[in-house]
């Protein structure tokens, strides 16, 4: 009995690991509220007439994937089709910045994903601000990256002037 002891404590170790990970999907209430809410974001987003209102409704449906078991990459895709769909507004940029602020790379990957896809000038210049800010401050802060912080901040400079 003594042999096994060893991987006894082994398994239930492992098993409280994996409830540890996968308590998420226990949670049957705020699951089921998540899913509820993305419901509700989908069907407005349906329903949307202009582009802010369609882009306010991606957000929000973004906003809800991040509360459900798994919807870090499916929230990614709303916050990115809100930024094709208004590519002038600097908000769908906040909403996706502090929503994926947990996720530092996920954010990154979709910031420059938005950065590279308009022009930096004309009607997209508050946007492009907007996400050349975000990015210098994920690298000042939790990527710590501190020479794409300067070269972001000097290339942001340069638009502003």
């Amino acid at each position: 009995m003594t042999v096994n002891l060893p991987l006894l404590l082994a398994v239930a170790a492992f098993a409280l690991f994996l409830m540890w990970k996968f308590r998420p999907a226990f949670g049957r209430r705020e699951a089921d509220a998540g899913r509820a809410v993305l419901a509700e974001a989908k069907r407005r987003v349906a329903t949307a007439i202009g582009k802010a209102d369609r882009a306010a409704a991606l957000c929000d449906a973004g906003e809800a994937c991040l509360r459900t078991l798994g919807g870090r990459r499916r929230a990614m895709s709303f916050f990115l089709r809100a930024m094709r769909t208004d590519p002038q507004s600097a908000l769908v940029i906040h909403r996706a910045s502090s929503a994926l602020a947990k996720h530092p790379r996920s954010l990154e990957s979709l910031l420059w994903r938005r950065l590279s896809a308009e022009p930096c000038t004309g009607e997209t210049r508050a946007a492009s601000e907007a996400v050349l800010e975000s990015l210098v401050a994920l690298y000042s802060g939790r990527l710590n990256n501190p020479v794409r912080a300067n070269a972001l901040k000097n290339a942001l400079e340069a638009l502003r002037s």
